[in-house]
């Protein structure tokens, strides 16, 4: 049988002389692992199509053992956040962030669409806070988040909820000075790795990036 789902594409790894394994996060079928046959191929059509961070048009065929990509359609591919190298650090620093917190083959269209919104953000209007807000709000759809586990001031508890519960138009119109800015990202950043129970690669390749900027 095949099937026709949506999705982007957060993780790959090679498999075989010629395959991929892709991990998609898509809204109905949660996030799924699907072969990807011979796109390491220079001839292969769909290599383009299912780089990491697309968001794509996936047609599968679900038999015996893992689902097989038989056809993908790019809708978005981001080509502002891969063309600067500080930028793609942060899509895969989100991405990575969906692959270690989202479960397998378990629905959560929230999820998706978080992702899916992030992205869109952030290759039109690159900005820190959406990336704090992108962190709460995941953790909160997933169940992680508890403001009562963190000590913080009343003023950053206050942008923390606000991150929560407003929307991206709102978030956008909100402005914090660097010293809040700061005190977020190392806040959300320790609650993370306190749930993973370790760093995340991609938080160690964007500290570097900033210590040699």
């Amino acid at each position: 049988m095949v099937s026709t789902t949506e999705g982007i594409i957060i993780k790959r790894s090679n498999y075989g002389e010629a395959d991929r394994i892709l991990t998609v996060v898509t809204p109905y079928k949660g996030k799924i692992k699907i072969v990807a046959k011979g796109v390491r191929r220079i001839t292969s059509r769909r290599g383009g199509n299912v780089e990491l961070l697309n968001k794509v048009r996936l047609h599968i065929y679900e038999g015996k053992g893992m689902p097989i990509l038989t056809e993908a359609e790019s809708i978005q591919t981001f080509p502002k956040i891969k063309s600067d190298l500080v930028m793609l650090s942060y899509g895969s620093y989100i991405i990575e962030l969906a692959e270690k917190l989202l479960p397998e083959e378990q629905a959560n269209p929230a999820a998706y669409q978080l992702l899916a919104s992030i992205l869109g953000l952030l290759e039109t209007n690159p900005r820190q806070i959406f990336i704090r807000a992108y962190e709460i709000k995941l953790l909160s759809v997933m169940g992680f988040w508890s403001p009562d586990e963190v000590s913080v001031s009343s003023e950053i508890r206050n942008l923390l909820e606000n991150l929560q519960r407003e929307s991206w138009d709102n978030i956008e119109k909100m402005n914090i000075n660097q010293n809040q800015a700061m005190e977020l990202e190392k806040l959300v950043r320790y609650y993370i790795e306190k749930i993973l129970e370790h760093p995340m690669q991609s938080v160690k390749i964007l500290q570097k990036l900033k210590q040699n900027g």
